[in-house]
């Protein structure tokens, strides 16, 4: 098993990873989230098999993600993007390398003061990174970045590849509908730290994200057209419940590191 694929399927923030957002719904436009971005291990075996975190383009060059599904030293040699693969079975999508990528020099894991030395149970601060391809992607459209935070009860939709059962990973993309929440209606549930400068929370209805989810974009649609306004960080493996359990998610509040967004990693 490949460093990579290690790193992002057991990564250190534990399920930070999420259910091919079980209870969400299947995606079956092409057109309708055509900037998704999954991360894979590069080789032959099927793209299902090789999938990891998810993510969003955001230039033709970047791709959005969680800081944790791309802390490995070998990422540019063992990883890829592939861009708009709605069906990871059946379309790859387009395709390419990893030139390198930059994580928010703010963030750190937040271990859990019930359970200290297990990394399952951390969350985690300014989880975000900026990837850079080897090659531009043209022709996809690609996601703004919001550049204010939505509205306490805003509505919001997550898109992901994750696991939709304890064992069944997500093929076909999936969606699901969150309503924000003030941080400090959603802390309770779980006895991590929660980072309120940079943590975004979420509550679904029916949807869960699980392992798989992290680093997928939370979209909102504002003045007729959507923007990414967080990246799935952490769930409710943080308070010892198996990933997919009902409860609160947590994203990494785009607009908080808007400057850093637009600015840093050029």
């Amino acid at each position: 098993m490949g460093t990579l694929l290690a790193a992002a399927a057991a990564t250190a923030l534990p399920a930070t990873g999420a259910h091919a957002i079980a209870g969400g719904e299947k995606v079956h436009d092409d057109r309708e989230a055509p900037w998704m971005a999954t991360l894979a291990v590069k080789g032959d075996a099927p793209l299902l098999q090789r999938a990891s975190c998810g993510g969003a383009l955001i230039a033709p060059t970047k791709v959005l993600t969680a800081a944790h599904c791309v802390t490995v030293d070998d990422l540019p040699r063992s990883g890829e993007y592939h861009i708009g693969a709605r069906v990871l079975s059946g379309d790859p999508g387009r395709v390419a390398g990893i030139a390198g990528a930059a994580v928010h020099p703010r963030y750190r894991l937040l271990p859990s003061p019930q359970d200290p030395d297990n990394p399952a149970a951390s969350s985690a601060a300014y989880d975000i990174a900026v990837v850079t391809l080897d090659r531009p992607v043209r022709g996809v459209p690609t996601l703004p970045v919001a550049r204010t935070a939505p509205s306490s009860g805003a509505t919001a939709t997550l898109y992901g590849h994750g696991l939709t059962g304890p064992a069944t990973r997500g093929d076909v993309l999936r969606r699901g509908t969150y309503r924000t929440r003030p941080d400090a209606s959603c802390a309770p549930a779980t006895p991590a730290p929660v980072d309120g400068a940079s943590v975004l929370c979420g509550r679904g209805g029916r949807t869960v994200a699980c392992t798989g989810d992290s680093g997928s974009p939370l979209v909102a649609r504002r003045h007729g057209s959507v923007e990414v306004v967080g990246v799935f960080s952490f769930g409710m493996e943080t308070a010892g419940k198996p990933c997919g359990s009902p409860g609160p998610n947590f994203f990494t509040d785009v607009a908080a590191v808007h400057t850093w967004l637009t600015a840093k990693p050029a």
